[in-house]
């Protein structure tokens, strides 16, 4: 009797440690990209007071890269650190410390507001960044949580969580800012924070990560490197980088191009597919393909596919006809995410797949920094300049995808 009194509490009590942990890999993503919108008013808008409005429309889209810019750099710079510590403290510990720190990073915006204070919602913005470390450390709990098959199946939700966060975030918060003001994204992250951090004291918790090589040391693992890896980087930096040019240049050109606002029902609709559409994908068509064609094969489809509808969307003159485009483009560019990470996990050691990981975080992290200072300055040329820097960078890609037979 009391085997089965304990197997429905032990599930129980699973369940919740898997959904705390996928709560906070989510607001990890969803505190930068649900956000976005009310960035976009406050810096590229004049209602609520934060820009001089004898600013040109140049000089605030350059303030509003800096500061989007600032918060994936930020995250690149010191995640690593945060989560290395995660190794010698309690990971329970560290992604409280984490959720604390996240929990003000929302917090100060709100009051940046309210003083319109641009250097407030700057700090509060890089503070954020900050406390996103708990993103990796959530992973890497996942990640002792199984082995095998299930262990894959824990990661690939990973990737759907967050694809989720990226696709979804802009678009929740185009309707809180619509219904609620531009304050409400702020405070829908900080609810989460906070709804995080009170259910994360009541799951169980590794004490210390598995203890591994010295993080610092790069001489070894690149000397057990197989041929490729820095290929595989430049592929993942690439095509990261090229979608970001894409997913931020689209808050301009929705508005100039067709009419309509990051607050619009149609702002809404486009990130919305492009969650659902990259979401489908990723679950449906990468173990399809790789049955039927080889690695490098699937990786050129998908570049060729991306790249041709970057070209093609700025060809669009109806809201319509954009639509039609992307969503192909968004089926290529969300197969390419698991093909390139597999292509980096063949080039890298057995030993080595945790350190080969962190590499492609950090080649994410410098793209989304690079394009969200880059993109606003290219903006400021040409409207589809970033379109077509995409779509150049896309095609260039094709020459890192050569993968060796054995492979």
């Amino acid at each position: 009797m009391s085997n089965h009194q304990a197997l429905p509490a032990r599930n129980t009590s699973e369940a919740l440690r898997l959904f705390t942990l996928f709560s906070i890999i989510f607001l990890g993503s969803a505190g930068f990209f649900i956000t976005i919108p009310s960035y976009v008013g406050l810096f590229l808008g004049t209602a609520e007071g934060m820009t001089d409005p004898s600013m040109t429309i140049e000089d605030r889209r350059q303030l509003f890269g800096l500061v989007m810019s600032a918060a994936p750099f930020i995250s690149m710079l010191f995640t690593p650190f945060l989560a290395r510590l995660s190794d010698s403290i309690s990971r329970k510990f560290m992604m409280s410390f984490c959720l604390i720190i996240a929990s003000i990073g929302f917090v100060m915006p709100v009051m940046a507001i309210a003083a319109s204070s641009v250097i407030l919602l700057f700090a509060g913005n890089m503070i954020n960044s900050l406390g996103s470390a708990s993103q990796p450390i959530a992973q890497a709990e996942l990640a002792n949580m199984a082995e095998g098959t299930r262990r894959a199946r824990l990661m690939s939700l990973v990737g759907v969580v967050m694809t989720a966060a990226m696709s979804f975030g802009p678009a929740l918060g185009s309707k809180l800012s619509a219904e609620f003001g531009i304050s409400a994204p702020f405070y829908a992250c900080l609810l989460i924070a906070i709804f995080n951090l009170f259910l994360l004291q009541f799951i169980p918790m590794s004490t210390k990560a598995v203890a591994r090589e010295n993080p610092l040391s790069l001489i070894a693992p690149l000397r057990r490197s197989r041929h490729g890896l820095i290929a595989s980087l430049g592929l993942i930096f690439t095509c990261q980088f090229c979608w970001s040019l894409y997913f931020q240049s689209v808050s301009f050109i929705l508005p100039e191009v067709f009419g309509h606002s990051v607050e619009s029902s149609q702002y809404q609709w486009l990130m919305s597919t492009i969650g659902i559409v990259m979401i489908g994908s990723l679950l449906l068509l990468p173990s399809a393909m790789l049955k039927q064609w080889p690695l490098e094969k699937c990786l050129r489809t998908g570049l060729v596919i991306a790249a041709s509808g970057m070209f093609v969307l700025t060809l669009c003159a109806e809201f319509w006809m954009h639509m039609v485009v992307l969503i192909p483009t968004i089926i290529a560019v969300a197969v390419l995410y698991p093909f390139y990470l597999t292509k980096l996990s063949v080039s890298a050691s057995e030993k080595d797949q945790g350190w080969a990981m962190a590499l492609a975080s950090a080649a994410i992290g410098l793209a989304w920094t690079l394009s969200g200072y880059i993109t606003a300055m290219m903006v400021n040329v040409a409207l589809y300049l970033p379109l077509w820097i995409a779509g150049a960078g896309l095609f260039s890609a094709l020459l890192l995808t050569k993968t060796k037979k054995s492979s």
